[in-house]
């Protein structure tokens, strides 16, 4: 009897202890899961000043005579920066008029008959000043997409990969020059004869209605150009720029978290920006003349670049990355009033430290 109740109640015991109960389903057996494919996606952003840019300023030192030329021959009214020829009261019989003046006894020449010289003075306006930026403030979001394995075998059994780059870069541009210029003077002589007359002395003003002395009215011409307009002022360019890149990579990797990339592309800069100076240009003898002017515009930049970059992994997801790279465009011009500012992308590189992050 004792063993019929001990079977019994292991039997009950084993029941209950049992996971399954009637009316109820088993336990599912465990889902196994595999880990989740890469990103091919990472996208950064970044510090990107921008340097070696270089401006030029043209155009400078415009000093106009107050006086046009007239066309040679007798029987006109002449007119110069230091002096007068014009037709007398007799209109000029004989060829030759009382009607003249000079200001300065070194225009006399006194070698054969005697004559005296006037000119004409102008700038070539061909002063030049060059700024050298400094590093202009810039920042870059950027993107990249793996299109995996490279297919060159010495390549591919390193690990290298390629994709796709783009990027969106900003720049604020200012370049000022305040300093000293030259310009290039040229002098229209008229040399007139005196006929044997003695010149009175400097500053002389003969009469329309004479009497005085005779200074013949058909001049000989020279044309020279020779010394130098003193330009000072201010030259001040602005521009913001905005430039998208679209390219390609390889990515070499040099160690577990290390690895560096060459990146090659085209780019389209976009420029928005303004020119203003101001310019006194001084002749000696002749004063100062004062030029000024403004211009504005918006300019699409066609351009290529070329980089490298370095990137060092911090786990999965994050990494930090810094590099350098060469961003050549269309210059960038603006004119004003005779003047041009022209920003050139020639010796242009923008530097970059910035982070990475995937998806």
């Amino acid at each position: 009897m004792t063993a019929r109740i001990s079977l019994l109640t292991l039997s009950v015991l084993s029941v209950a202890a049992s996971p399954a109960r009637a009316g109820e389903p088993a336990n599912p057996p465990p889902v196994e899961t595999s880990p989740a494919a890469p990103s091919r996606w990472r996208f950064g952003v970044g510090y990107a000043p921008m340097l070696g840019l270089k401006t030029e300023f043209s155009g400078l030192g415009t000093f106009h005579s107050a006086f046009a030329p007239q066309a040679l021959g007798g029987g006109v009214n002449y007119n110069y920066d230091n002096g007068f020829v014009h037709v007398d009261s007799s209109n000029n019989a004989g060829g030759a008029t009382t009607n003249w003046g000079y200001q300065n006894n070194s225009q006399y020449h006194a070698a054969g008959t005697g004559s005296i010289d006037y000119s004409l003075t102008n700038s070539l306006a061909n002063g030049r000043a060059q700024d050298d930026s400094s590093a202009q403030q810039g920042f870059e979001g950027y993107a990249y997409l793996d299109m995996g394995a490279v297919g060159i075998p010495a390549l591919k059994d390193r690990g290298a990969t390629w994709g796709f780059r783009a990027g969106l870069h900003y720049a604020r541009v200012s370049a000022n020059n305040g300093g000293l210029v030259a310009a290039d003077v040229t002098t229209l002589t008229d040399s007139f004869n005196l006929g044997g007359t003695l010149a009175p002395s400097a500053p002389f003003s003969g009469s329309f209605g004479g009497p005085g002395p005779l200074l013949n009215d058909a001049p000989t011409r020279s044309i020279a150009t020779g010394g130098q307009a003193l330009v000072v002022g201010s030259r001040e360019l602005d521009v913001d720029l905005t430039t998208f890149s679209l390219g390609s990579y390889l990515e070499l990797p040099l160690a577990r978290n290390f690895s560096v990339m060459l990146e090659a592309g085209l780019s389209a800069g976009l420029a928005s920006g303004s020119y203003d100076f101001h310019s006194a240009t001084s002749i000696t003898g002749l004063g100062t003349q004062q030029s000024s002017g403004h211009d504005s515009n918006t300019s699409v930049l066609p351009g290529v670049y070329v980089g490298l970059e370095a990137i060092y992994q911090l786990n999965q997801a994050w990494a930090i990355q810094a590099g350098a790279r060469y961003q050549y465009m269309h210059d960038y011009t603006l004119d004003a009033n005779g003047s041009s500012a022209a920003l050139s992308f020639n010796s242009a590189f923008v530097l970059s430290v910035g982070i990475l992050h995937s998806f």
